[in-house]
């Protein structure tokens, strides 16, 4: 006999001893315990079982068992067999379990960290599988840390967002439909067991929006909005939604709000785009198809007051717009038939004109090669009856279109 083998054998036997003393742990699980200190883990996991045949509540031996089955999981991984570290997983979950079930004043503490042991290897490998674009082997890992501890979503949820972001990469793009409705059965699995989370709520609307189910996501929107109404987030969702549908005067409401709430707050990382978000819904709001002009003329006044030097797109926007509801003040005008109301209107389209000279006079020092700026102040002087500087300002502009004119 080798001495490695012999003191294996003399610790055995003053592990039994002990045990007989205690009354405590049996023979097989002491046994199992030597086993797996050799990493001969299926030879611990038989002889437990033999043991199960003697007795069956002995929490050491299901704790134990646990260890045999994770390390078995771990190999499995090593050797790339899925099916097998799945089914270890599961089994070492189950022992542990029942471990602490039958001790939890002894077994709890352990229990919870060797699960938790399983689970962040498997998460940690699929994260960083998942940062380099591996999203195959990703799922993989996140599946088996299902598997170690299906008492956690989280895996599930990961799952379903990696599909979702796969969805929306171009060498996705012929397996977009199929990525997303991946991604929406996983998110039902979970909403299943938590019907009530928030952000999994708000995630199977964004999905059902991208397969373009718009009226199924905006039934989740609307509950969701009733009861997160000031979350940012969600109202951008909401927003991009009315985009989809078309709907461009909701989506400036919405994004009007979301400037609202985040200047509202004390954050300043998140004004960046405030900016941006109120030209957009201005611009939405003189749409034609929308005419309204006084939301319109606010939020892009509004949108000016964040610039320390007007912006080119900015100040055409704000030189268009003035111009656009002046037309549209003056059509009414010429369309009514009380000479006071007219008078009033006449008024008033003459006031939308005059700022828009003084925009479109600031636009055109300021950005010469801009021929939008010029036909609109020309526009504008026409309308107030300038005529020569009307006709200087359309040459100018004739100019910049065809490309004749310099720098």
């Amino acid at each position: 006999m080798t001495r490695v083998r012999f003191i294996l054998l003399a610790v055995l036997l003053i592990l039994v001893s002990l045990t007989v003393l205690n009354g405590c742990r049996s023979a097989h699980t002491t046994s199992a315990i030597l086993y797996i200190d050799e990493q001969n883990y299926d030879k611990a996991v038989q002889v437990i079982h033999e043991g199960f045949q003697f007795r069956d509540d002995e929490p050491d031996a299901y704790y134990y068992l646990g260890e045999a089955y994770s390390h078995l999981a771990e190999e499995s991984v090593q050797a790339d067999d899925f099916e097998e570290a799945q089914k270890n997983y599961g089994l070492a979950y189950e022992a542990y379990t029942r471990a602490m079930d039958l001790d939890p004043e002894h077994f709890a503490e352990d229990v919870e960290v060797s699960l938790k042991h399983n689970y962040a290897n498997r998460m940690r490998q699929a994260k960083l599988d998942w940062d380099d674009d591996y999203y195959e082997q990703a799922e993989g890992h996140m599946r088996l840390a299902y598997a170690a501890l299906p008492d956690s979503l989280s895996p599930i949820k990961s799952i379903a967002r990696m599909k979702m972001q796969m969805s929306s990469m171009d060498n996705y793009a012929d397996q977009k439909t199929e990525l997303l409705n991946e991604a929406l059965g996983l998110l039902d699995q979970v909403l299943k067991a938590k019907p009530e989370a928030y952000e999994l709520r708000a995630n199977k609307a964004n999905v059902l929006a991208a397969l373009d189910r718009n009226a199924e996501a905006g039934r989740i929107y609307e509950e969701l909005l009733a009861e997160h109404g000031d979350d940012t987030a969600l109202l951008m969702d909401i927003a991009s939604l009315a985009l989809n549908d078309g709907d461009y005067a909701r989506a400036a409401d919405f994004y009007v709000r979301v400037v609202d709430l985040r200047e509202a707050d004390t954050d300043a990382s998140n004004d960046d785009q405030n900016k941006d978000m109120l030209v957009a819904a201005g611009t939405w709001y003189s749409m034609s198809t929308i005419g309204r002009y006084d939301d319109a003329l606010v939020q892009l006044d509004r949108a000016a007051n964040l610039e320390l030097i007007p912006l080119e797109n900015t100040i055409l926007t704000r030189l268009r717009t003035y111009y656009n509801y002046g037309k549209f003040v003056k059509d009414q005008a010429e369309t009514e038939t009380d000479p006071d109301a007219k008078a009033k209107l006449i008024t008033q389209a003459n006031e939308l004109f005059n700022r828009a000279v003084e925009i479109g006079i600031a636009m055109t020092n300021n950005y010469v090669a801009n021929a939008d700026g010029f036909f609109y102040l020309s526009l504008a002087q026409l309308e107030l009856g300038d005529y020569t500087a009307s006709e200087a300002n359309f040459k100018t502009y004739e100019e910049l279109s065809a490309g004749t004119a310099g720098p």
